[in-house]
């Protein structure tokens, strides 16, 4: 049996690597959120978004956010993503790191 979840569910390695990356990405923003102390409301003013959809990302209904959703959250919050490509490196040839944004 496979320790991750995604395969249990799915066969398709592009629904498995997106579902993958969204749930990495979830999972960051709340932390960050949480490290922040930020309540619910709090946290849906800083980010911009409406309460129902800040209470819909803490319960973790993640069919509801876009990656570029849950980007655009982590840019509001403070951070960017980088992406560092090296086509020489066939074992991880692309490398992405969370980075505090310089504001």
């Amino acid at each position: 049996m496979s320790q991750n979840l995604f395969e249990q569910f799915t066969d398709d390695p592009v629904e498995y690597n997106m579902k993958h990356l969204k749930t990495q990405l979830f999972m960051t923003l709340i932390t960050l959120i949480r490290q922040k102390g930020w309540s619910q409301a709090a946290a849906a003013s800083e980010l911009c978004v409406s309460a129902p959809r800040m209470s819909n990302l803490f319960k973790g209904y993640l069919e509801k956010f876009s990656i570029d959703t849950l980007l655009e959250m982590l840019v509001r919050i403070g951070y960017k993503l980088d992406a560092d490509f090296d086509p020489e490196n066939s074992a991880q040839p692309l490398v992405m790191n969370l980075k505090k944004a310089m504001l």
